[in-house]
């Protein structure tokens, strides 16, 4: 290559996920906040790595960065977080991923478009990535090339959420139980929720209600203290399973998970309730197995019922929709990381089109200033306008034709001939000198 540009940094991605690692593991590399501060500022200061971003959520811890020795940056960072979480490098090494360059820039584009997550599809994914670009972004430990990166990132999330439907449709039990009751019911805010057992699916479809606008909860429980707990996560109330029948009127939506082995919810509980209710309709929804509600209660006027299999079918559907949208965004994903790498080739001949344009810049300048001598300041003006132009139209041609070798992998068959040319390196030498 005629004119040498200085080493270009990679990017790169080293992190363990949940389809890699343990939730033990996971738990254990996950960075709050100010751990992310200390770790970025560790990872940055020697100059092995150039500029990082660092994402860790229940799911995933990863670290996006710039080097340009990514084998090295990848030794240096698996050290360091391996002393700072108590954690073998060789645990991450095992049960992480290591990827660099168009692979790295695939996977972050996965991840925004939530192809990568969890429950395909999932939103949360895009804004928690966001966060964390903002936080590098506003402590510098982003530059040029990450910052161009992660914005093209976020126009490959925005276009999978525009141009397919992969985000759409429930596919968990906990939230198909929430876009049902909103079909039946319309608009969940200022509703009552009645919670009937204080575990994991219980509490998964309190937070989807509350996400959905639901601010009344009870939660009933056989024992007191689980109840308290979740009254206190979501501000409502906590009342014994004894005490249902005596407040069931109250509630809108009840969802019912407990472990119990027998029915939990009677057709007499119901009917009970509805005295109290003034002909507002009572939406239930049994995702316990074995059942918590008797079947019966799906005949009663002015009740709504569902049980877990009807969810299931819901769920089902919506999920292999999804994984045909998937096809849609994963060729989305592609075409956008194809963009970046051509951009990436192109930044090759940039010291070769900076350089021409400087030396024919310079001649144009000293033409204006011969001319211009001694003559009103409006001709300068003039000069200095065709001057620019003619400059733009002249270097249009070559300059076009140079980035497209560069974006093609040339850039040093374009150097040679830029110089070849308009004998660039002898400039470049000049100005060394």
């Amino acid at each position: 290559m005629i004119l040498n540009a200085p080493s270009q940094p990679q990017v790169f991605v080293l992190g363990a996920n949940h389809l890699t690692a343990s939730v033990s593991l996971r738990d254990r590399l996950l960075l709050d906040e100010k751990s992310i501060q200390e770790f970025a500022e560790t990872l940055l200061k020697d100059g092995v790595v150039k500029e990082l971003s660092i994402l860790s959520t229940c799911n995933r811890s990863e670290i996006y960065g710039m080097a340009e020795d990514p084998k090295a940056a990848r030794t240096h960072i698996e050290n360091a977080w391996a002393a700072r979480r108590n954690v073998s490098e060789d645990e991450i090494r095992t049960h992480g991923y290591f990827l660099s360059e168009t692979e790295a820039i695939r996977h972050l584009f996965r991840v925004m478009g939530s192809l990568d997550s969890m429950v395909l599809g999932e939103m949360q994914i895009l804004g928690q990535v966001k966060d964390s670009y903002q936080l590098a972004s506003q402590n510098g430990w982003t530059d040029f090339y990450l910052n161009h990166i992660f914005q093209s990132g976020f126009h490959t999330g925005k276009r999978i959420h525009s141009e397919t439907t992969i985000h759409e449709g429930a596919v968990s039990i906990s939230y198909a139980a929430v876009e049902l009751a909103r079909k039946v019911l319309g608009d969940l805010r200022g509703r009552v929720v009645g919670v009937v057992g204080a575990g994991e699916m219980g509490e998964l479809a309190a937070q989807h209600l509350h996400k959905a606008g639901a601010r009344s909860f009870l939660f009933f429980n056989r024992s007191m203290g689980p109840a308290e707990r979740m009254a206190a996560a979501f501000g409502g109330e906590s009342r014994l399973l004894s005490e249902l029948q005596e407040h069931m009127g109250q509630c809108d939506i009840v969802i019912s998970a407990t472990g119990a082995p027998d029915i939990v919810i009677t057709r007499e509980h119901v009917q009970g309730a509805l005295r109290h209710r003034h002909g507002r309709p009572l939406f239930l929804v049994d995702i316990a197995a074995p059942r918590d509600i008797d079947p019966l209660v799906g005949e009663i006027e002015n009740t709504f019922l569902f049980t877990i299999d009807d969810l299931k079918n819901a769920v089902s559907g919506n999920l292999e929709l999804r994984r045909q949208e998937a096809h849609k965004a994963e060729a989305i994903v592609e075409e956008e990381a194809a963009r970046i790498e051509s951009w990436s080739r192109a930044l090759g001949v940039v010291p070769v089109l900076r350089t021409l344009r400087e030396k024919y810049q310079a001649i144009t300048d000293r033409e204006i200033e011969k001319w211009a001598a001694g003559q009103p300041p409006e001709l300068r003006t003039h000069l200095e306008s065709l001057g620019r132009g003619l400059l733009n139209k002249f270097l249009h041609a070559p300059t076009t034709r140079l980035k497209q070798l560069g974006e093609q992998g040339d850039g040093s068959r374009a150097s040679y001939y830029a110089d070849l040319l308009f004998a660039l390196a002898r400039e470049e030498k000049q100005h060394g000198d």
